[in-house]
């Protein structure tokens, strides 16, 4: 990512290059205040950017590239007993699966989301990749998904004087603005919202996570502009302090839910088989959570409500954002009773109505197939099997995998074969292995690797600036329920 402000410390010409710029790593003259800050600001804002001779502390490195498919003349084979999922055997598989509190399904989402958004790279005409697939998020797990490239480039996201979301104080949605009635205003009566990733509108549940990020940026720039700083210093330290929240909720909040005890309980540093490339890590391990979605929640006090009625319509108000409110403390299971979700060998198949499950999984397998991620039977995942502790690489190469599900569910929708597991995709591997396997309706040894290997690695790739006295001052939740909470009631006592 770049832009086009002058940093003090940016490379003269002729200078060797600075490393690359990243949107959580805010310039750190730029946290400090310029005396010039008013005059850069009149002229442009922009996200943070990176200071030269500051490569200790600023600039990432890049994602790991797809390692070559030793097979690629063997065709994807489809993750038939996901295609094949019935009401009896999704209704077996949650009776085993289904205890994490559903909200996770969404924070999964939004995390899955900031990792990256995959489009065909030939739609993309700047790419210059060698892979068949395009990520538009330039820096994973930087909460991009949220901020998008910043105010200079998002002003239908932010305010262009005080850099602030376009978001009403504690409101629990992003703002709508319709056209206008003057001549000049265009005819077009679709509203405009004020969110930078249509994707977070999905569903209720994950518009309202984005609009509380949203909420905690502005809360903690004014309290920053408050002590003095300007607005561009107020918003390159808040996101960098986002950005830090955000992998400490992650990390604290989101992977326990899912990861195999057994792996959960490992030292630092992990087996390097166990970052996947970016290519596999969305296009093989993220979809696996779409064994997540339940067919219908239990919102609280907005009652019982089917998926399909909770998704957006269009670019216009839906009925659940006017009339229906998530009750996150039951969502995220502080409180008793709410909904439960796991990883199973199975979807809802009432998902998306008429949009099916199965529609969704076809989508998903014809994407794959494009992409070309790695699969069971490569020798990259192979060795992610080997570098699992204990007996595990003895009982997950796919053939002793098939042989021990077909024991385990003899009435499964289809007899999983070795073949099945080898070459179809390899989020399907994981949701058998995870429903054999998994604990608490988490992952199995081998998923819970790959995903905490490769959010690791994610995190551990993305360099901020330097803490200030004024940030270290911010709130810090240790969850994504709490700061949901927070940005919600501060200030009405």
């Amino acid at each position: 990512m770049t832009d086009d402000l002058p940093c003090p410390e940016d490379p003269a010409e002729g200078d060797p290059p600075a490393p690359p710029r990243r949107a959580g790593g805010s310039c750190p003259a730029c946290a400090q205040g310029h005396s010039d800050l008013a005059e850069l600001l009149r002229r442009k804002q922009t996200s943070g950017h990176t200071a030269k001779g500051k490569a200790a502390n600023m600039g990432a490195a890049p994602s790991p590239l797809p390692p070559q498919d030793q097979h690629p003349e063997i065709t994807q084979r489809p993750p038939e007993i996901l295609l094949r999922t019935t009401p009896a055997w999704r209704l077996a598989c949650m009776a085993q699966a289904a205890q994490i509190p559903s909200g996770y399904t969404y924070l999964a989402q939004l995390m899955g989301h900031d990792m990256g958004r995959s489009t065909p790279a030939d739609e993309v005409p700047y790419s210059g990749t060698r892979v068949p697939r395009y990520n538009l998020i330039d820096n994973p797990l930087t909460l991009e998904t949220v901020y998008g490239p910043g105010p200079a480039l998002a002003a239908h996201v932010y305010d262009p004087e005080t850099l602030l979301f376009r978001i009403t104080p504690r409101a629990r949605l992003a703002r709508i603005y319709a056209r206008g009635r003057d001549a000049l205003s265009d005819a077009d009566p679709r509203p405009i919202r004020a969110l930078y990733d249509e994707r977070n509108r999905d569903s209720l549940m994950l518009h309202e996570l984005t609009a509380a990020w949203m909420q905690f940026h502005n809360r903690n720039a004014r309290q920053l502009t408050a002590q003095g700083l300007s607005p561009l210093a107020a918003y390159c330290q808040a996101r960098a302090h986002a950005v830090r929240c955000w992998h400490a909720i992650l990390q604290a909040d989101l992977l326990p839910r899912f990861l195999h005890p057994e792996i959960a309980a490992l030292p630092a540093p992990l087996p390097a088989a166990w970052e996947l490339d970016e290519t596999t890590l969305l296009h093989g391990l993220c979809r696996a959570f779409h064994a997540l979605p339940l067919a219908a929640y239990q919102l609280g006090r907005s009652g019982l409500h089917n998926l399909n009625r909770l998704l957006k319509r269009g670019y216009d108000i839906s009925e659940a954002e006017t009339d229906w409110q998530v009750d996150w403390p039951l969502f995220f299971g502080s409180r008793p009773g709410g909904p439960k979700t796991g990883l199973s060998a199975s979807v809802a198949p009432e998902l998306r109505a008429p949009i099916t499950a199965e529609a969704v999984i076809a989508l998903d397998n014809a994407s794959a197939d494009i992409a070309d991620p790695l699969r069971a039977g490569n020798a990259g995942i192979h060795a992610a099997i080997a570098a699992l502790p204990g007996g595990w690489p003895a009982r997950l190469p796919p053939a002793t995998l098939a042989a021990d599900f077909t024991a385990a569910h003899p009435d499964a929708p289809i007899r999983i074969t070795a073949d099945v597991l080898r070459w179809g995709p390899l989020y399907q591997f994981l949701m058998v292995e995870a429903q054999l396997y998994g604990q608490a309706g988490g992952f199995g040894p081998l998923g819970s690797a790959l995903l905490r290997g490769s959010v690791l690695g994610s995190v551990q790739r993305v360099v901020l600036a330097e803490e200030t006295p004024a940030s270290r001052t911010l709130p810090r939740p240790d969850s994504m329920l709490a700061l949901i909470t927070l940005v919600r009631t501060e200030g009405l006592s």
